[in-house]
């Protein structure tokens, strides 16, 4: 028996109702366009988050509303991006896009942001990422970063995520520069997972891991007797693994002379063929490669070859070492905590004011892989929640070979408020040049908007 102070679902005719108690959540805003661009529905929660009025949003073209959340892009090419952090009126949200279709063609697209929270958005995508990994396309004990996963707001790692971004959007050969432990893979994975391919395997490589003498057969495959102790019935290589998805090939700088020919043909021919095959494979993979030497100067010393050099260098994103972006420090930790925390059941929370002062001076050699490291050793060291650098046996700011105090700017004070002038000057004229319009101020400078904001709280603007 049903009790009174239940009430039934609305009936079919009452559909439109309907809609609108499901779409009227109280946590994500839902928001979609027609075929054109032009906003046709709107719920509660994002009229309230845009703070518009409905009657204002109904009818607009998405581009005059918000024009960074790139509806356009969803309508263009057509299926599902995720993961994307959008300033709606000042808040951070995640943004989910998906085309709209009927009977397979398409009729609009749809926006929902995700968690107004930024800290707490972050962390259910991160469970989120966790708990798909059984239903992955990707091997199933790999967990794949996306471009959330990219750490960092400083000028420098704006620039990488953008890069990261233009890059998802072609199969071009992308080679990923910087120092050891910077995050290149990182950035590989993130443009994979965020490309047409993302349903497709991700295989990486350590082309320095592996021996002189199987790199062939384990990039290329083999067929069954090839060489003695070949497995029968043969076996596929990396690059046919990787076929319609995306191949890593990670230290690229120390393959040897007599691969690099061989690679070379590979990336030219889009085939390979297996030591000891009689036919080649057909490939549809794309290549990217990444490394922490000058591939320019060991042309110029003949340890690289020139030609696979350009080959490999259609796109390029260089990953900055973390003493050059110590102003991320704040939010790598948070991540990485969270990242140490889910692996050994910690529950660290931060790091103490001192050990801040620590991480702020110390030149990171190792960079993110060596900060991770230290932060570990710090949580299990500690008692409380909020770490203590200090509580590590090893002090490892005064005895690492690499210790040296971040060389700041060594120019006048004098100098420095100059340039702080200068600055303050610049944003006022290119906010007045943009009519008080922050997006479109920001976009002049080619900074972020949450950068700009920054910048203006500076300078109290």
């Amino acid at each position: 028996m049903r009790s009174n102070n239940i009430r039934s679902f609305p009936a079919v005719d009452n559909s439109t109702h309907f809609l609108s108690l499901l779409t009227n959540t109280p946590f994500e805003g839902i928001l979609a366009v027609d075929t054109h661009g032009i906003i046709r529905f709107v719920n509660d929660f994002f009229v309230d988050l845009i703070q518009q009025e409905r009657s204002q949003l109904l009818g607009a073209p998405i581009s005059k509303v918000l024009p960074d959340c790139r509806l356009g892009d969803t309508l263009a090419r057509g299926y599902s991006e995720w993961g994307d952090l959008l300033t709606i009126q000042g808040k951070e949200v995640y943004t989910c896009r998906f085309p709209l279709k009927e009977n397979g063609i398409l009729v609009g697209a749809m926006l929902k942001t995700v968690f107004p929270d930024m800290m707490v958005g972050r962390s259910i995508a991160e469970h989120m990422i966790f708990l798909g990994r059984d239903v992955h396309p990707i091997p199933p004990a790999r967990t794949l970063f996306t471009c959330m996963s990219i750490v960092g707001e400083t000028e420098s790692m704006l620039y990488v995520k953008k890069l990261a971004r233009r890059a998802s959007r072609t199969s071009s050969t992308l080679l990923i520069t910087g120092e050891s432990g910077t995050g290149k893979e990182i950035i590989a994975q993130a443009v994979h997972t965020r490309s047409v391919r993302r349903d497709a395997p991700f295989i990486s490589v350590n082309c320095g891991a592996i021996p002189r003498d199987l790199i062939e057969s384990e990039l290329f495959g083999y067929e069954s007797g090839a060489f003695t102790g070949a497995k029968r019935g043969g076996s596929p290589g990396k690059f046919e693994l990787a076929n319609g998805g995306t191949i890593l090939l990670d230290e690229i700088g120390d393959m040897p002379l007599d691969m690099q020919v061989k690679l070379l043909r590979v990336l030219q021919e889009k085939e390979v063929w297996r030591v000891g095959g009689a036919a080649p494979v057909k490939l549809d993979v794309r290549v990217m490669a990444s490394t922490n030497r000058d591939l320019l100067q060991m042309v110029r010393e003949g340890a690289f070859r020139q030609d696979l050099y350009y080959r490999l260098n259609i796109l390029s994103i260089h990953m900055p070492p973390l003493r050059e972006r110590l102003d991320d420090l704040p939010d790598l930790i948070q991540s990485l905590l969270c990242r140490i925390n889910q692996r050994i059941g910690s529950h660290a929370s931060g790091i103490t004011p001192e050990s801040m002062k620590i991480a702020r001076r110390y030149s990171w050699p190792g960079n993110v892989w060596e900060l991770e490291n230290v932060l570990e050793q710090a949580v299990n060291w500690s008692n409380d929640s909020v770490i203590d650098f200090c509580r590590i046996p090893n002090h490892f700011w005064e005895e690492s070979p690499y210790n040296s105090e971040i060389k700041r700017s060594s120019e006048p004070v004098i100098l420095q408020q100059e340039l702080g002038r200068k600055e303050r000057e610049l944003l006022e004229c290119t906010l007045q040049e943009a009519g008080g319009n922050r997006s479109e101020a920001a976009r002049i400078l080619g900074i972020s908007r949450s950068a700009l904001y920054r910048r203006l709280e500076k300078y109290k603007m």
